[in-house]
């Protein structure tokens, strides 16, 4: 089998790592694997390379040439894929318009990008969806959007929740003592670490103000962000007129946290939109409580007051409450990873190998 994986971009993010990984299974599985990045390459591309994974890029800069409209057509042509599955909004739309002139099966894995595009774009997807062959959601809030909303064929979006690989993010005390050290916290002290791409949907500026209102409370506490992003900064700023300065560790983006999760005590998530995060999902693998937000798919996997608590989206004085209360109390905060450790392990499917039966039916 041969597949062509069309990605927007190759930074590191959880629809670019989530590719990455596929990418690894499918062609450790057997199947000819290559990887078109519209954009740039980044750090994930750069990763697969050298894994040995061929990875070209069109260079893109913001709406797409006609010559390089024309490249993706002649690497199509001359690769011949059995399969050329597209994911993430831009992605999706230029192999749509290519497959006007160039007969191929192609999929696709919005993973949320179309609620965030401009009405145009988005009533561009309802008029070139019928081309794909098959969507792949990777949550429940994805295909609802894409049935509801976008009116997809609800025959042809088939629920393919995120996954992750547990063994990896599980707690490891020696990475513990390790990265404790680095920061410059004692084992003792309470770690919050957030996960996610510095940009204005995670809404860190909420997070960083319930944090500095609960240090009155419990001054010892870290908050640790790890990623980069367009929000930096402004994150910044606010750490250095917060007095905040050594409270914040910003670790920027990283491609392995698994370190960064074993140093941790628990998990938040301010975000305003999500669908479902593979931050969060690593966390739970590791046994760590979430405070999170009621968006997306977040509430199918955190139990409100067993493994985590909920909060609204904005209430920076409800996300202090939380935190204050799990700074102080131990017990709770190894009772709720526990039971995130439990749902981990129970909900968290091996997608991989669903999609590549996907893949072998729809070749077949």
């Amino acid at each position: 089998m041969k597949i062509l994986y069309v990605i927007t971009t190759t930074c590191v993010g959880g629809a670019e790592q989530a590719m990455a990984q596929l990418a690894q299974y499918m062609k450790e599985h057997q199947a000819e694997v290559r990887v078109l990045s519209l954009h740039t390459p980044g750090a994930v591309a750069n990763q697969l390379i050298k894994k040995g994974f061929r990875v070209d890029t069109l260079d893109m800069q913001s709406i797409p040439t006609p010559g390089q409209v024309w490249k993706l057509r002649q690497l199509i042509k001359t690769f011949q894929p059995d399969i050329v599955h597209a994911m993430l909004y831009s992605a999706i739309e230029l192999c749509r318009l290519v497959r006007y002139t160039c007969k191929f099966t192609l999929v696709t894995t919005p993973h949320f990008d179309m609620s965030r595009q401009p009405y145009l774009l988005q009533a561009l997807d309802r008029t070139l969806k019928s081309l794909d062959k098959i969507s792949f959601a990777e949550s429940l809030s994805t295909a609802q959007y894409l049935i509801g909303h976008q009116k997809y064929l609800k025959s042809k979006v088939y629920l393919l929740p995120n996954s992750i690989d547990r063994k990896r993010f599980a707690r490891n005390f020696e990475k513990r003592q390790t990265v404790r050290t680095k920061w410059g916290v004692s084992l003792r002290e309470t770690v919050f670490i957030c996960v996610a791409r510095l940009s204005p949907e995670k809404n860190h500026i909420t997070l960083l103000k319930a944090f500095k209102q609960m240090l009155s409370k419990h001054p010892q506490a870290r908050l640790v962000l790890v990623g980069d992003g367009p929000e930096r900064e402004n994150i910044e700023v606010f750490i250095a007129s917060n007095d905040l300065t050594g409270k914040v560790i910003l670790e920027g983006q990283q491609q392995d946290v698994s370190a960064f999760l074993s140093g941790a005590d628990v998990f938040v998530l301010s975000s305003n939109v999500e669908s479902l995060p593979l931050s969060l999902l690593e966390s739970m693998a590791a046994g760590l409580p979430a405070l999170v937000t009621n968006v997306g798919d977040i509430p199918r996997f955190v139990e409100h007051g067993q493994s985590g608590f909920i909060c609204k989206p904005g209430d920076n004085t409800l996300l202090c409450c939380v935190m204050t209360e799990l700074a102080v109390n131990e017990p709770l905060r190894k009772k709720m990873g526990e039971r995130a450790l439990q749902i981990a392990e129970q909900k968290l499917i091996d997608n991989n190998k669903a999609y590549q039966k996907a893949y072998e039916k729809l070749v077949g």
